[in-house]
């Protein structure tokens, strides 16, 4: 069974964990699906992480004692804003990011949330779908200076 473990701001052991997870999905949408977005070197990797760690909770998902997935969440009012969910693509299909969204909710419940947000690399049909699924909602978009991101929420 999978557990969640919150990491310290200073748990670099733990961060540098995240990190390479973010890693080995980049390079695999990259490969797999032709998506860029997270395709980054280890180094820029680590500092996204690491500056990461100073504005969100950061949270490593462990098959007994492995780590297998991450996610990072921020309360933001009411909205619990979830970021950078990523499972290691050496155990993707085994349900941990559905594991992954039922603890990002129970946090947001806990957290006296009325909903739950995220988002979604428009073209990241996988993430879209696996969200839409989960009862999310389509409810805006953001253009950066390299692609669109979806934004998604779902009433809690």
């Amino acid at each position: 069974m999978y557990s969640v473990r919150k990491l310290g701001k200073w748990n670099l052991s733990g961060l540098k964990k995240v990190s390479d997870i973010l890693y080995r999905c980049g390079k695999d949408m990259a490969k797999k699906d032709d998506l860029h977005h997270w395709d980054n070197p280890h180094i820029k990797n680590w500092v996204i992480v690491a500056l990461c760690a100073l504005k969100n909770h950061i949270y490593l998902v462990y098959d007994e004692k492995m780590p297998v997935a991450t996610f990072q969440t921020r309360k933001m009012e009411q909205v619990l804003l979830f970021q950078k969910l990523a499972t290691d693509p050496a155990c993707s299909g085994k349900g941990i990011g559905s594991y992954c969204m039922t603890e990002i909710e129970r946090l947001a419940k806990e957290a006296g949330c009325t909903e739950v947000a995220c988002e979604v690399y428009d073209k990241s049909e996988h993430a879209k779908t696996f969200y839409l699924r989960r009862g999310y909602v389509v409810c805006g978009a953001t253009e950066t200076l390299k692609y669109t991101e979806l934004k998604m929420r779902k009433e809690l």
